[in-house]
């Protein structure tokens, strides 16, 4: 009885490496191995073998989605460092503060998006680590991380911060032109502090 396991055992090993040497690319390789193990075996030697080829794709897989997630993330803070740099909204001066308002509103919501794309992006990273590569079923929510409550204090620290900025101006048209620049800067500042916190993910 050992002796007849070990022969199927053997057999199944060569199964496996068979399976291993044909190109993925190559069609009909199942069929091209079946002859190496009698057909009651096949299937076996299949349940033997193909945790052990899901176990060395998921590692890549990983790798392959992190990488990318990584790039959008990067992407948006790259566009947002630069954008800081710039002067947005100096065509706008020649209109007073009412167009100068206007503008730093329309900027701010290419601002917010490239914010919410870099959060999205670092939650999805700090997941991989939480979660040990596991995904949430289809149509599910991400499972909420501590990053997640600190990202939706922030906004609410954001929000109250600058209508107190803009209390300085209450009634005036300078006030949605301190609340808006104040967005924008606070937005900037927080994108950098978090590239600094979570530098590690970016590896």
């Amino acid at each position: 009885m050992r002796g007849s396991c070990r022969l199927r055992f053997g057999r199944c090993r060569a199964f496996s490496r068979c399976l291993a040497q044909k190109d993925e690319a190559q069609r009909g390789g199942l069929l091209d191995c079946m002859p190496m193990v009698p057909r009651f075996l096949v299937l076996v030697c299949l349940l033997a073998v193909l945790p052990a080829s899901v176990a060395q794709t998921r590692p890549a897989q990983y790798a392959v989605r992190q990488e990318a997630i990584r790039r959008r993330g990067n992407e948006a803070l790259m566009r947002e460092r630069a954008r800081s740099k710039a002067d947005l909204c100096s065509t706008a001066r020649s209109g007073g503060n009412a167009a100068i308002g206007a503008c730093l509103i329309a900027e701010g919501k290419t601002t917010e998006q490239d914010y919410a794309n870099y959060v999205l992006a670092m939650g999805a990273l700090l997941r991989f680590g939480a979660s040990d590569h596991a995904q949430p079923p289809a149509g599910s929510s991400p499972k909420q991380i501590p990053f997640d409550a600190a990202e939706k204090v922030w906004r609410v620290y954001r929000e109250q911060s600058c209508q107190s900025v803009a209390t300085q101006w209450a009634g005036g048209d300078q006030a949605p032109v301190a609340s808006a620049n104040c967005r924008l800067t606070l937005t900037w500042n927080h994108m950098n502090e978090l590239a600094d916190f979570y530098s590690d993910l970016w590896h």
